[in-house]
């Protein structure tokens, strides 16, 4: 306890010193930067006097702060060659990893959506700030990771800490990822494939005569600086081969990309079916900057994410943490969830949309409501072969699919009665309240949107408890008692003393059973047995 203690003291005073050096640094670095063309023009120049304040302020700090904790390094250093596991203990990896994951994190975020994209959008004035702190970050992370590696070989809590830098860091950069993508993407192919010039009249009329201006490089630099970084991340953690968080956090990842794709694939077919329900179709629905159908950014982040994360699941394969077959049933499983969602959610509109047509009272639905809800359940139902393929999966590869056709089975017959329940209760509550003088606000929007997900709910639990009950998915949840395996009648050899009264008192105090009771009397009295067996 007293080792830990004094360990711990090193490390908080080595990390905080380290930390207050690297922001003395970027207050000197800004101070320089804004000397160059980097410079906003409305900051001035800095004058003299700050220069020799901010250069004096950065001597004294990092002469006395580098003092105390080159001194504390030193003892840390010599706490490592007096104990062997001090270099792996968890205290050190706690503070070398999630210090060096945040400073990660927040230099990927600055140069990213800061710095790169002030330059994609022809704005490259005010990054001195941005850069001044990114720089300082970012070394500040090189020198934990350099201290890190003198000791890699983790295990435990130590190791744990680790892996919640590598896979935490690539989550954070998976979003910024989805950020930058469905920001960039569209106008860099809108520049690529129309100049600007195009889509320019749409624009001024579409957005009060403005119209932003953008980079093609700055753009492109933007896609591949995110998705770089987030590779790269997923691209260490290659020879991870025993973490089931690994498994996890790419198994969410995939299902995030499945979700995009499915939802690119409704914003594509929305536009698709727009004729049919008579609804205009122009090309600033597609492209420019107030595009309303832009299905191009979403479908190729989903297959992005989906084609990167199915590698590294497969690369997880390999190294035994998931059998190949189980992770195509449970990649196939978590592609007809997605469009399962898509289906009933657009069947639970569709039905809503009826009610409000049939039973109106308000705004009866427009076209624009039938064109949506069309356009999610015509998505959804690439959801049925899916689940066919699952089935036909665990009836041929039990051992393998079983377990990922029950989870899947199981959760869309919750999403029924949970939908069967809320649905139910907002329906009976909105009519009683209004039966008994208290309406709600829109209590007949309330009861037909009640009821469509009560309907919805009836669908999924009759579909869904049927293939669990056939399958017979709640197997598992019965008590299952050991078989008793059949007791020999034992052909005893009559005892000297052995009498048939001896034997019917062994049979009443319930010492032996009848069958061997009937067995010792036959042999005592030398009958042939007419038991049948």
């Amino acid at each position: 306890m007293t080792r830990n203690l004094y360990r711990l003291y090193l490390y908080i005073v080595v990390v905080a010193l380290l930390v207050f050096m690297m922001v003395i640094f970027g207050q000197v670095l800004q101070t320089l930067l804004n000397f160059t063309p980097l410079r906003d023009s409305y900051t001035a120049v800095p004058s003299r006097a700050s220069v020799i304040q901010s250069l004096v302020l950065a001597l004294a700090s990092w002469v006395i702060a580098g003092a105390l904790g080159g001194l504390h390094y030193w003892l840390i250093r010599r706490d490592m060659h007096n104990d062997p596991t001090a270099g792996t203990s968890a205290i050190r990896s706690f503070f070398l990893n999630i210090p060096e994951g945040i400073a990660v994190i927040l230099t990927i975020f600055t140069i990213g959506f800061q710095i790169i994209d002030s330059y994609a959008r022809n704005m490259p004035g005010g990054i001195v700030g941005s850069l001044a702190f990114a720089i300082p970050t970012l070394l500040l992370a090189l020198l934990l990771e350099l201290e890190r590696r003198r000791a890699s070989t983790l295990s435990g809590l130590a190791l744990t800490f680790r892996r919640l830098h590598l896979y935490g860091v690539q989550f954070f950069l998976l979003i910024f990822l989805i950020a930058g993508w469905l920001q960039n993407l569209r106008p860099l192919v809108d520049g690529l494939l129309f100049g600007g010039q195009g889509l320019l009249q749409d624009c001024r009329s579409s957005m009060g005569g403005y119209c932003p201006s953008y980079n093609m490089v700055g753009l492109l630099a933007s896609l591949l600086w995110f998705t770089g970084c987030w590779f790269g991340y997923g691209w260490l953690a290659r020879g991870d081969a025993s973490s089931r968080l690994r498994l996890i956090m790419h198994l969410v990842s995939f299902a995030g990309g499945v979700g995009f794709f499915v939802w690119g694939l409704y914003v594509a077919f929305e536009l698709l079916l727009s004729p049919l329900f008579h609804l205009p179709v122009t090309i600033s629905m597609v492209t420019g900057p107030s595009a309303s159908f832009d299905f191009f950014s979403t479908l190729t982040l989903g297959m992005l994410i989906i084609g990167i994360y199915h590698l590294w699941l497969r690369n997880a394969a390999k190294f035994k943490l998931i059998g190949s077959d189980m992770l195509a049933s449970i990649e196939n499983a978590i592609a007809a969830g997605g469009y399962a969602v898509s289906f009933w959610w657009g069947l639970g509109l569709l039905l809503l949309n009826l009610l409000n047509t049939l039973l109106p009272v308000g705004n009866v639905p427009d076209a624009q409501a039938w064109d949506s809800a069309l356009a999610f359940a015509v998505v959804g139902l690439v959801y049925i072969p899916l689940e066919v393929v699952l089935a036909r999966r665990s009836a041929t590869e039990a051992a393998q699919a079983s377990e990922a056709r029950r989870v899947y089975v199981l959760i869309l017959l919750a999403a029924g009665i949970l939908a069967l329940a809320i649905g139910g209760a907002t329906a009976l509550y909105a009519w009683v309240t209004a039966l008994l003088g208290s309406p709600i606000t829109s209590w007949q929007q309330a009861a037909y949107a009640g009821l469509a997900a009560f309907l919805v709910g009836i669908l999924l639990i009759g579909i869904y408890l049927t293939q669990a009950l056939r399958g017979h998915l709640f197997s598992g949840l019965r008590k299952h008692t050991p078989a008793t395996p059949a007791r020999e009648a034992v052909q005893p050899l009559p005892s000297s003393t052995e009498t048939v009264e001896h034997i019917l008192d062994e049979l009443l105090a319930g010492q032996i059973t009848r069958d061997v009771a009937a067995a010792r009397i036959h042999a005592l009295l030398n009958i042939p047995s007419s038991a049948k067996h």
